[in-house]
C-alpha cells in the first residue's frame, strides 16, 4: 500500500489516510499519512494504562527539522488555530505500508527515510532514519513532543508538571505526571540537547465531530541532534520502561518482527487475495490474555460491547481452531452472569458490569452453540456449560429485570417507554423509547436457544428437559408466525407492543434468516431475503434501515445527525457475516455464492485503502463521498468478514467433492 505525491502534496486529500500499528499488548502508534496528527487518539506510543482500562498517549508526535549546510527544511507536518504549518508534506515522495510505516523524503539531491514499528510482545517503539543516496551529510535535529494522557483528554500548558529529562548513558527520561507512564527514548548516537518549551494551539481536525473540542498544548523538553552521513542511519527505541537488559539492535529487532508478520493465524487460506489484508490487520488485534482472548472493538477507542466481542469470538473459533482459549473465555464471560443477563461492557475490568440489553445471553448461546457443531465436544458443554444455559433460559421464563420476560405466548418482551434495552437504542421526540416490546431480533434468537438447549438436553439423554424445551420452543414457533409474520407485506414486523406492530424494514429482518434455529418456514424466509437483498444490502454491508421506509435518512450527514443516521440508514459492514450465513442457507449454488462474494463485494474489501489503512468502519454512511460513521478501526468488521470468507470457501470446497 502505498502513497504519493498527488496525495501527500494535497492538504485535503491526505487528511483522509491514516495509518495504526498496534501490538499483542493492547498498545499502539498512529497518525496520518504525513504525520501530522488528526486525532486526540493519535500519537507515537499509545499504551494501557498499568491499572485503569484506559490508554495514555506518552509521546505524541517528532518534529524532524533537517539542516543541509547552513539551510533548514522542516519535514513535520501541524496544524495549529489558523494554519498548516511546517509544510514538511511538500516534500514527502512517499508513504508506504509494507509492513512497517514508511516516510520518504526529498530535499533537494537528499533522500531521507524514516522507518517505524511496534514489538508484537514489548510496548517498544523503534524509528529509524536513513540517509538514502550518495553527496553531502545533513544533520537531523527530532523534537520529541509528549502528552502523557488519556487518549481520550486533551492538554493545556499545565503548571507544576514535571519538565524534569534525565539524561542517561545514550538515553533520556521523563517522569511528567504520577501514577502514569514515563517515557524512556534510547539513541544510538548524536546528543540530546535539553530546553523546556511549550508548543500551543495544536489543532485535530477529526476532533470536532466526536468531541467537539480539538486544541491541544504539547510539551517540548529539547531535541536530539545528529549528524547523518550518506547511507548513515539513526535509531531511536522508545519505550516506558528502562531497556537496560534490552538488545538495541534495530535490524535484528526488525528481522525478527517482520518474520512475526508473516506468521498466519488462521487455519485456512483465503482464495481472495483481497481479504488477506484484512487477515493481517485482524490478526493484530487479538489480544492473548494469559488462557483466554481478548478482542478490543478498537485500537484506539476504549468502548466495548459483548454482541460484538461474541462475533469476533465465533470468527477466531472458525477460522482457527484454538478451542481451549474459546473454551476459557466463554467461561470467563460466563462469570459475569446475573439474572439471565450478561453485561453489554465486557470484558470488564476497572468498572462495574453494565446490564442493559436483553438479547446477549441469546447470543451467547448461539455461539456454544457453533462450538458444538465444529467440536461435537459434549462434554464441555455438559460438564462446564449446560447448567448455565439453563439458568438463562429460566430467567427468561420467570422473568428478569428490565421488564424482560416469555408471556403466555411464549415470546418475550423487553424494556417498556423509559427502558432500552434494544441494539438500537433510538427515542422518540418526546424522549420515550422508541423500540419496547417483543422486539424481532430476541425473540429470533429466543426461538435459536430454545432449540439449543432442546439439542443439548436430548444429546444428554435427558427426556423430561427435551420434552420440555421441543413443547417451549414449538409454542414460540407458532407464535412468532402468528405475531412477527406478514405474508402479504413480506416483512417480520421489527416490534410489538400493546397490539401495535411495528413495520420499521431494518436489519435485523436478517436474524431468523441466519441463525442455525429458524423460527419460519423457508418459503417465506426466502421472499424476506429477497426484499433484503432489494432494499438492505449494499457492496459495503447491510443497510440499517430500509431505503424505502419513512424513517431512512439519506445525504443528511452532519455532527448533529450522526446517531440517527447511523441507525436509521447508515450501512453497517460487520453485518456481512448475518447476509452470508443466511445466503448459504437458502441457496444451494456454491459457485454462484463465490461470485457474489469475490466480485459483488469487492468494494467492501476495498475499504481498507481508505480511513484508517488496514481497518475497517463501524458505519458508513453516503454521501458523495463514503463517510464513516462510529468507531473507524472497527475490529468486528474485519472478523466477521474473515469469518464469512471462511464460510464461502468452506461451501466452495464442500460443493466440489
Amino acid at each position: 500500500m502505498e502513497f504519493h505525491k498527488d496525495v501527500l502534496h494535497n492538504i485535503n486529500e491526505f487528511q483522509r489516510y491514516e495509518w495504526l500499528e498496534s501490538n499483542a499488548l493492547g498498545a499502539y502508534s498512529s497518525s496520518s499519512v504525513t504525520g501530522m496528527n488528526l486525532r486526540r487518539e493519535h500519537g507515537l506510543l499509545v499504551v494501557p494504562h498499568s491499572s485503569l482500562d484506559r490508554k495514555v498517549v506518552t509521546l505524541a508526535k517528532f518534529e524532524e527539522t533537517i539542516f543541509i549546510e547552513n539551510r533548514l527544511f522542516e519535514i513535520s507536518t501541524n496544524r495549529y488555530k489558523d494554519s498548516v504549518y511546517p509544510h514538511g508534506y511538500q516534500y514527502q515522495e512517499k508513504f508506504s505500508l509494507n509492513p512497517f510505516p514508511t516516510f520518504v523524503y526529498k530535499i533537494e539531491d537528499r533522500r531521507i527515510r524514516k522507518v517505524l514499528f511496534l514489538l508484537e510482545h514489548q510496548n517498544i517503539l523503534l524509528v529509524r532514519y536513513e540517509l538514502m543516496n550518495q553527496g553531502r551529510p545533513v544533520t537531523l535535529v527530532i523534537k520529541p513532543f509528549i502528552a502523557v494522557r488519556f487518549n481520550d483528554l486533551l492538554n493545556r500548558e499545565i503548571q507544576g508538571l514535571n519538565t524534569d529529562t534525565y539524561l542517561g548513558n545514550s538515553f533520556v527520561r521523563w517522569a511528567p505526571r504520577p501514577e502514569m507512564p514515563e517515557l524512556y527514548i534510547y539513541f544510538d548516537k548524536g546528543e540530546f540537547i535539553t530546553a523546556s518549551l511549550w508548543y500551543h494551539s495544536f489543532i485535530y481536525a477529526k476532533d470536532f465531530q466526536k468531541y467537539g473540542q480539538s486544541k491541544e498544548d504539547l510539551f517540548n523538553p529539547g531535541f536530539f541532534q545528529v549528524e547523518l552521513k550518506p547511507y548513515e542511519k539513526f535509531d531511536l527505541f522508545v519505550a516506558t520502561d528502562s531497556l537496560d537488559d534490552f538488545k538495541l539492535d534495530f535490524e535484528e529487532q526488525f528481522y525478527r518482527e517482520t518474520k512475526r508478520r508473516d506468521l498466519n493465524l488462521f487455519n485456512y487460506s483465503t482464495r481472495n487475495p483481497l481479504v488477506t489484508p484484512i487477515g493481517k490487520s485482524l490478526q493484530r488485534s487479538i489480544l492473548f490474555r494469559e488462557d483466554k482472548f481478548e478482542f478490543p472493538v478498537s485500537q484506539m477507542n476504549n468502548q466495548k460491547n459483548l454482541l460484538h466481542f461474541l462475533l469476533e469470538l465465533a470468527a477466531i473459533l472458525y477460522t482457527t481452531k484454538n478451542y481451549a482459549h474459546f473454551k476459557n473465555t466463554i467461561l470467563n464471560i460466563l462469570n459475569y452472569l446475573d439474572s439471565g443477563l450478561l453485561p453489554t461492557n465486557y470484558p470488564v475490568k476497572d468498572e462495574k458490569p453494565v446490564y442493559n440489553q436483553a438479547d446477549l445471553g441469546l447470543w451467547l448461546i448461539y455461539v456454544i452453540y457453533l462450538y458444538y457443531k465444529i467440536t461435537g465436544d459434549l462434554q464441555f458443554i455438559e460438564g462446564q456449560l449446560f447448567e448455565k444455559l439453563r439458568s438463562i433460559v429460566d430467567c427468561y421464563l420467570k422473568g428478569t429485570t428490565f421488564n424482560i420476560y416469555a408471556g403466555k405466548d411464549g415470546l418475550v418482551f423487553a424494556g417498556d417507554r423509559s427502558i432500552n434495552v434494544s441494539w438500537f437504542p433510538l427515542k422518540k421526540e418526546n424522549n420515550e423509547v422508541y423500540r419496547y416490546g417483543k422486539l424481532l431480533e430476541v425473540n429470533a434468537l429466543w426461538y435459536n436457544a430454545l432449540k439449543t438447549l432442546e439439542l443439548f438436553s436430548s444429546k444428554l439423554k435427558k427426556r423430561r428437559l427435551t420434552a420440555k424445551y421441543r413443547q417451549l420452543a414449538e409454542k414460540v414457533r407458532e407464535s412468532f408466525n402468528k405475531k412477527f409474520v406478514s405474508k402479504s407485506k413480506i416483512i417480520f414486523y421489527d416490534f410489538i407492543n400493546h397490539d401495535s406492530a411495528n413495520e420499521d424494514f431494518r436489519l435485523n429482518q436478517i436474524i431468523p434468516l441466519c441463525l442455525p434455529f429458524s423460527v419460519c418456514d423457508d418459503a417465506f424466509a426466502k421472499k424476506v431475503l429477497s426484499r433484503i437483498e432489494e432494499e438492505l444490502l449494499t457492496p459495503y454491508g447491510l443497510r440499517s434501515q430500509s431505503i424505502y421506509d419513512s424513517g431512512y435518512r439519506k445525504n443528511e450527514y452532519s455532527d448533529t445527525t450522526e446517531l440517527l443516521d447511523f441507525y436509521n440508514g447508515a450501512v453497517w459492514p460487520w453485518t456481512i457475516i448475518f447476509y452470508v450465513q443466511a445466503l448459504l442457507k437458502y441457496s444451494d449454488d456454491a459457485d454462484k455464492i463465490d461470485k457474489i462474494w469475490k466480485n459483488y463485494f469487492t468494494p467492501l474489501f476495498d475499504l481498507v485503502n481508505e480511513g484508517i489503512l488496514g481497518y475497517i468502519p463501524e458505519g458508513l454512511h453516503f454521501n458523495e463521498r463514503l463517510n464513516p460513521v462510529g468507531i473507524e478501526d472497527f475490529n468486528p468488521a474485519l472478523a466477521t468478514i474473515i469469518w464469512a470468507d471462511f464460510l464461502v470457501s468452506k461451501n466452495v470446497n464442500k460443493a466440489k467433492k
